[in-house]
């Protein structure tokens, strides 16, 4: 777990759990200016492992601007892209989800209702191939 702080006030938490085929990455806090160069830190031992199947939390984030947290969405897709990998998205408040809609972001971002429904969706594209 990372927790980065600036002057006493917690940005950002970063918490990686893996299971079995999946890396979880749970994000609470709010993201703010830079964030995302602080994400591509956090990611850097994750990296070098083998991750195919990414799912990124968003049900502890804290009201942020949209911006920030896209900047750091499109960080850890980008880098686990490069190693093909796929990232999908859940847990999104309402008026995060309603921003991505806004800037049509749904259709950058596979997102799920919940952790358990985004592993089944890849456990059924699994199949299907």
């Amino acid at each position: 777990m990372e927790l980065f702080e600036l002057r006493g006030k917690s940005i950002m938490n970063y918490e990686f759990v893996c299971e079995k085929e999946f890396l979880i990455i749970k994000l609470s806090g709010s993201a703010e200016v830079n964030e995302r160069l602080l994400a591509k830190a956090s990611l850097t031992p994750y990296l070098q492992q083998s991750h195919q199947k990414v799912i990124i939390d968003l049900e502890n984030l804290a009201e942020a601007e949209g911006v920030y947290i896209i900047g750091v969405l499109n960080t850890i897709k980008k880098e686990f892209q490069l190693l093909d990998g796929e990232v999908k998205l859940c847990s999104l408040k309402p008026e995060l989800y309603h921003y991505f809609q806004e800037n049509r972001l749904d259709q950058i971002f596979d997102i799920g209702q919940s952790v358990e429904s985004i592993k089944e969706s890849f456990k059924e594209r699994d199949n299907d191939n």
